[in-house]
């Protein structure tokens, strides 16, 4: 708002009534700004708070007990993305919101199967809540088809380009590893 005195005429800006007026005025504008700000955030899961509750409401979404603001929006988020046909772009979209990676789904059909492969702008391996994407992948998969997330192959070791002892500090073991994702660079297979 100070900024905006400097617009007024000479003897306005010098005036005290001016300054008092404009002063009080300003902090009541931020406020205002501030409480719009967040008003706007209650539209959008990702971001909303206060109206969580609305939104499980409008979705049929019972919230587990005690469970944190985080595994409540993906809850609503799964059952958001759970409408419609059950095939490989709603799966795709909906390992998309809850991981925030793109995200490819490849159909074994021979083995009944069916898994997803990650990407972003960077190769390396990932942290993703596992039990939370198998959960709601659940919500919309076909009956009669496994989920698979991709496991780390050794191609992907290899392109991740560490040394064994760069993978020894970043993983304390071998299982820590394979439970581990990896992100491939996106242009790969299609992508």
């Amino acid at each position: 708002m100070s900024n905006k005195l400097e617009e007024l005429p000479a003897r306005l800006r010098a005036s005290p009534y001016t300054e008092g007026v404009s002063s009080s005025m300003s902090e009541v504008a931020q406020e205002l700004l501030d409480l719009a700000r967040e008003f706007w955030k209650q539209f959008y899961v990702p971001t909303a708070t206060d109206s969580l509750a609305e939104f499980e409401r409008l979705y049929g979404v019972t919230p587990a007990t005690g469970a944190t603001t985080e595994e409540r929006r993906a809850a609503i988020t799964t059952k958001m993305c759970a409408a419609g046909t059950a095939n490989a772009a709603l799966i795709e979209s909906m390992a998309k919101a809850l991981t925030g990676y793109d995200c490819k789904v490849t159909e074994n059909f021979s083995d009944y199967t069916f898994s997803l492969r990650f990407y972003g702008t960077s190769a390396g391996f990932i942290s993703i809540d596992a039990a939370l994407l198998q959960s709601s992948v659940a919500v919309v998969a076909p009956a009669h088809l496994q989920f698979i997330i991709e496991p780390i192959t050794w191609a992907d070791l290899e392109s991740a380009g560490l040394t064994w002892e760069q993978l020894e500090e970043q993983f304390d073991s071998w299982l820590e590893l394979e439970s581990s994702f990896f992100c491939h660079l996106e242009g790969e297979a299609g992508t």
